[in-house]
């Protein structure tokens, strides 16, 4: 086993005790910092689809949308993750007893997954709430050596009229930044990589060829298990797509911050914003841009976030099933990195057709391949479809019971 390298004085140590202070959080309520999107307006919502490379003009369009069976422009389903203004306002007496701050700040945290369900559409105009906090937390030996923590943040948002709009279940792997950087110094990756003009026009030719079903209703009837979907391609991945990606979710208040924004929260949260090689602090969360940060966390490059991949799978989703259709679920696991360089395509197929109460729904089976044709990315979805014979809404009928403590 390789030996941890020597631990830098922002670095945070997993420790039993730690994870245990933590685990007395889950289940409470947590205040959430300031949202990047309380409302959803067509420029949030047509910025975001700009921003995670979606074409469709139903999610860019006010007029096209408004022609939908939904009257409305509608969000693309993982604008939910940005939006929401925070229920709780202050913490509880029982979140207090736990202590200030995290208890594992400092410790690297791998946004490695997500699942989210939904409800009811997100329209213009919607204002959204949202509560949550950790909903569970479990200590796992890490590859790395030592221990892994898997955290799972989970919210619930509901909109204006106090309905419930989605879940979602956000995974985090928390590891010891030492030990990453000394599994990292053993990388043989050759990133970025090098294309040949060939494999250039490839992708552009995926491009020109790329598949939206738009406005022709896919028919629950017609969908059979075994058909497959045309992938969808995204990259070579630059970091200005992931700027292109920030810009469209807006500030995300504990990472995104610049000056004196940057330098009051730097007080109350030193280990947010370690110092780089130069001696000026910069947030963790330049990991994605930055090399020097990334080296220290045992990657051989910068690589993309986790919520970005996240809307890439199910932007192929959105792309396969029409404007028509509901996206009611979709489980995304991070397999892999997408580092700077990358390409990466994502395809999938129908794995069954079936009732679900009074929703007539399809499942699919998803996964997203680089160039070196290793498989980064999969994820399981389900899709309200709507009928040939039984013409009627798609939003879900019913809401399973206990979905989430929070809601």
């Amino acid at each position: 086993m390789t030996a941890p390298s020597a631990r830098r004085a922002e670095e945070g140590e997993i420790t039993q005790e730690l994870i245990e202070r933590k685990r007395r959080r889950v289940g409470l309520p947590t205040p959430h910092l300031e949202p990047a999107f309380e409302f959803a307006n067509l420029d949030s919502m047509r910025n975001y689809a700009r921003g995670i490379g979606d074409v469709n003009p139903f999610y860019r369009s006010a007029d096209h949308a408004r022609a939908s069976r939904w009257g409305a422009m509608v969000a693309h389903p993982t604008f939910m993750a940005y939006m929401g203004r925070s229920v709780e306002t202050e913490f509880s007496a029982e979140l207090k007893a736990t202590g200030k701050g995290d208890p594992l700040a400092g410790v690297h945290a791998f946004y490695s997954g997500d699942e989210m369900e939904w409800f009811a559409p997100i329209k213009e105009g919607d204002r959204l709430v949202v509560r949550g906090g950790l909903g569970s937390i479990e200590a796992k030996p890490s590859r790395m050596g030592g221990t892994a923590v898997h955290e799972i943040k989970e919210n619930a948002y509901r909109n204006q009229d106090g309905e419930l709009v989605g879940v979602r279940r956000q995974l985090l792997i928390r590891v010891d930044r030492s030990r990453a950087r000394s599994q990292g110094k053993n990388l043989t990756l050759q990133v970025p990589h090098r294309y040949t003009p060939e494999e250039i026009e490839k992708i552009y030719a995926d491009y020109e060829n790329e598949y939206i079903r738009g406005a022709e209703p896919r028919y629950w009837e017609d969908t059979e298990p075994g058909e497959a979907m045309i992938p969808l391609v995204k990259g070579p991945y630059t970091v200005t797509a992931y700027i292109c990606y920030a810009e469209a979710t807006g500030p995300r208040n504990d990472y995104h911050r610049a000056h004196s924004v940057a330098y009051r929260y730097a007080k109350d949260h030193p280990r947010a914003f370690p110092p780089n090689d130069l001696g000026y602090p910069d947030t963790v969360a330049r990991v994605h841009w930055d090399k020097e940060m990334a080296l220290r966390a045992g990657l051989p490059e910068t690589y993309d976030f986790g919520g970005e991949r996240v809307a890439w799978m199910s932007h192929a989703v959105t792309s396969w099933m029409g404007d028509d259709a509901f996206l009611r679920k979709i489980n995304v696991r991070l397999k892999a990195f997408c580092f700077v360089g990358d390409t990466v395509w994502i395809g999938g197929t129908v794995t069954a057709k079936r009732r679900d109460g009074a929703d007539r729904v399809v499942d699919l089976a998803i996964a997203a391949v680089n160039q070196r044709g290793e498989e980064i990315s999969t994820a399981a979805a389900t899709i309200i479809l709507p009928s040939r014979d039984e013409p009627g809404s798609t939003v879900p009928a019913s809401i399973p019971p206990g979905v989430s403590v929070f809601a």
